[in-house]
């Protein structure tokens, strides 16, 4: 699945919307980490591939779902 996300600064979502892949159960508004470890907020999930046609072998992978039940050891994957 395709997602966008917004990555963190301070303490609020800003910037432009990314696009990154994933296999994690997601929806928006979860907190997600990053190839790099950066923290960011899900802002869409389906995203179309169309609109990422060009570039669809570069898109990287979501690493973690930040959230209570994977601090708690339950994967959401």
């Amino acid at each position: 699945m395709l997602i966008k996300i917004r990555f963190i600064k301070g303490s609020e979502p800003s910037g432009k919307e990314y696009t990154y892949r994933t296999d994690y159960s997601i929806k928006v508004g979860d907190m997600v980490t990053v190839p790099g470890g950066r923290h960011a907020i899900v802002t869409a999930v389906n995203a179309p591939e169309s609109e990422v046609a060009a570039y669809a072998d570069k898109i990287k992978e979501i690493l973690a779902i930040c959230a209570d039940k994977e601090a708690e050891g339950e994967s959401r994957r």
